[in-house]
């Protein structure tokens, strides 16, 4: 019996039919690690760990990994979107 082995980011990425770069991979993990943060933050987290991202790179990445449902967009009344990464 062999024991079943957690994907990595990347694998998960290329699993979802999605591109893996650098920022994609840091801006999914930075969604699981935080919890329900705003563009913003995920933005800042992304910095802390590849560098320079513009937020117009953020958004159209969280708009992918979203739409490949590895994401989820959470909209509370009267505030900004907020993103996690517990799907299903």
């Amino acid at each position: 019996m062999t024991a079943s082995r957690i994907p990595t980011t990347a694998e998960e990425l290329r699993e979802a039919g999605l591109r893996v770069t650098a920022a994609r991979v840091a801006l999914l993990e930075a969604v699981r690690d935080g919890d329900h943060l705003g563009v913003e933050e995920l933005a800042s987290g992304v910095r802390d760990r590849v560098g320079h991202i513009s937020l117009q790179a953020v958004y159209g990445a969280l708009h992918a990994l979203t739409a490949a449902g590895l994401v989820r967009r959470l909209e509370p009344a009267g505030s900004p979107a907020r993103y996690e990464g517990r799907v299903g």
